[in-house]
């Protein structure tokens, strides 16, 4: 009976160890550093946020510890859009790609905002917190505040912005993201949100706009790289969207929407064997996308 009892324990065993193994290996990591882009110091306590670009349900948020270090495994593979923030400093948005048993490393720098003050970082703190759990009419009454004692700070109207973006009252929110762009021209994540927000409301000219001025400034992200194709291709231009959605697919070459749009313009350009290579492309990256029905479709036609 004791042998019996020590191979079921030992049978239990395996079975956890290979369950683990198995979860590992179907999962992948996300780790890096940030620090300060003037000192190259460390930033202890900066919090970074993920969202899986496929369900906005699955989020996570993660601190650094006090070598500006942070680390999260286990995470669903595909693509996540990331926030970078810390009191005291401009926050800075990234999409990134997770792969399967991969880890995703990024050193992440961080502009401090000029004229923050012990005052203003008590305003940014309130206000954030009370857009972490989802009361954006507190974080508007918060940042409204802060705003009437200095209505020059791009990160108060940024978060406003924000809060008036969650509480559905998108033409707020863009008035308070292009006021930041006004006062800090190269503030990139209010460029990008006016993009969203421009093309969820049909406009995708000025869509264009936000977006060609953020990529302008280097703004190397995948997500927006992907929409500002997209826009170009519903007005028409696809010379232009062929190069923006060639550009992505140098950033980040499993971003398989990229290859079923530029099969869309090789079509319309005459490329019909391009076309079919850019297809089938996208239908074995991303067999189970809601286009993939789709571009089997047009792969039948096209033979």
């Amino acid at each position: 009976m004791k042998t019996t009892r020590n191979i079921w324990i030992s049978s239990i065993a395996v079975l956890i160890f290979c369950s683990a193994l198995l979860w590992s290996t179907s999962t992948g990591a996300f780790k890096g550093t940030i620090i300060d882009a003037k000192t190259g110091e460390a930033l202890s306590g900066a919090k970074i946020t993920l969202v899986y670009s496929r369900s906005e349900t699955l989020k996570y948020e993660l601190h650094t510890d006090k070598k500006g270090k942070f680390y999260k495994s286990g995470l669903r593979t595909g693509v996540y859009r990331a926030t970078f923030e810390k009191d005291g400093y401009i926050p800075i948005g990234a999409s990134i790609r997770v792969k399967l048993a991969d880890t995703v490393s990024v050193e992440i720098e961080l502009e401090p905002s000029r004229g923050i003050t012990i005052a203003s970082e008590n305003f940014i703190g309130k206000g954030k917190k009370q857009l972490d759990t989802g009361k954006y009419v507190e974080a508007i009454e918060i940042f409204t505040d802060a705003i009437s004692k200095d209505s020059s700070n791009p990160v108060y109207h940024y978060y406003r912005a924000v809060a008036f973006e969650r509480n559905g009252d998108t033409e707020k929110a863009m008035e308070d993201y292009q006021r930041a762009v006004e006062l800090k021209s190269d503030f990139t994540l209010p460029l990008s949100r006016l993009g969203v927000i421009s093309a969820k409301k049909g406009d995708f000219e000025r869509a264009i706009e936000f977006y060609d001025k953020a990529v302008e400034l280097g703004f190397k992200d995948p997500e927006t790289f992907y929409n500002y194709g997209v826009c170009l291709v519903n007005t028409g231009k696809t010379s232009d969207a062929k190069r923006v959605l060639e550009q992505l697919l140098i950033l980040d070459p499993e971003y398989s929407d990229a290859y079923y749009q530029l099969g869309i313009i090789s079509i319309g350009l005459g490329e019909t064997e391009k076309a079919k290579e850019l297809l089938r492309k996208f239908i074995e990256m991303d067999p189970e996308s809601r286009n993939a029905s789709t571009a089997r479709e047009i792969l039948k036609s096209l033979k």
